[in-house]
């Protein structure tokens, strides 16, 4: 499975999840880009909308939202939540995001990228592609995790996979060197200054959510954690399931760091 391929196996957890984690992250991401009426923006990496619906409340009718994402499932929620609240000005289009924005000319005022950029192949060169979206003088808001957050949760989700399957510890995927790169205010405003941005600012949002067993393992299932357990069969993942939710428990992990950084930043003029 690719990644569009596991957070679509998992859409209906990552609903379950949206209102606690994904929708405060995304009106975060929202308020610090300074989206106003009639502003033209682009969501790539969008999901479900988290950050493309309150861009489209903030733009108005007088401006446009796209949102450009792989997972289908994630993009029917998306839809779905923007028919009901009667958004025409927002559309939603099922694409690969370095494909995409490769074909479209500077016209966006405002780029997001919540929580998406580290899935990219090629991190540096498709955030570069992001930027030429930009007209002159326009804002990029990037979200990511701050240093720690959801660390512990995914290591003892790791440690417990690893004794059941008896798997080896891999090196660490792609995916999180490239967080990793970008997981502090500093290096984040390093790596948007090394594209070539200016005016750069960095928020951190602080988010604690609390954790029972059902809300741990939605979490597993409907993010990209759900790759970790690929090509386990179902009885070993049954024991991943226990023995996690039992691990949850002993290690008194009662709730879920989801800190993020919002880095801003604009395009030269």
């Amino acid at each position: 499975m690719n990644v569009a391929e596991f957070f679509d196996a998992g859409a209906e957890d990552f609903a379950a999840w949206s209102p606690l984690l994904w929708e405060p992250i995304g009106d975060a991401t929202v308020r610090a880009a300074g989206i106003r009426t009639g502003q033209s923006v682009a969501d790539l990496c969008c999901g479900a909308g988290a950050s493309a619906i309150p861009a489209a409340v903030a733009t108005g009718p007088d401006g446009m939202v796209v949102g450009v994402d792989l997972a289908e499932a994630l993009l029917a929620q998306a839809r779905r939540r923007a028919r009901d609240l009667n958004l025409k000005w927002l559309r939603f289009i099922p694409a690969e995001i370095g494909e995409w924005s490769s074909g479209h000319s500077a016209r966006y005022d405002v780029v997001l990228c919540v929580h998406g950029v580290f899935f990219l192949p090629d991190m540096d060169a498709t955030a570069k592609k992001m930027i030429g979206l930009l007209r002159p003088g326009g804002r990029i808001a990037v979200t990511t995790w701050a240093r720690q957050a959801i660390q512990p949760f995914g290591l003892l989700l790791d440690q417990t996979i690893r004794e059941e399957s008896r798997r080896t510890s891999p090196p660490n995927p792609p995916v999180k060197n490239a967080a990793d790169r970008i997981d502090t205010e500093q290096r984040l405003a390093t790596w948007l200054a090394g594209l070539g941005l200016r005016d750069i600012a960095v928020y951190r949002i602080a988010l604690d959510i609390p954790l029972d067993h059902r809300r741990a393992w939605q979490l597993v299932c409907g993010t990209g954690f759900r790759a970790m357990f690929a090509g386990l069969d179902e009885a070993t993942r049954a024991r991943v399931r226990q023995n996690f939710l039992s691990a949850l428990d002993r290690n008194a992990v009662s709730s879920l760091d989801a800190t993020s950084l919002i880095g801003v930043a604009r395009a030269p003029s």
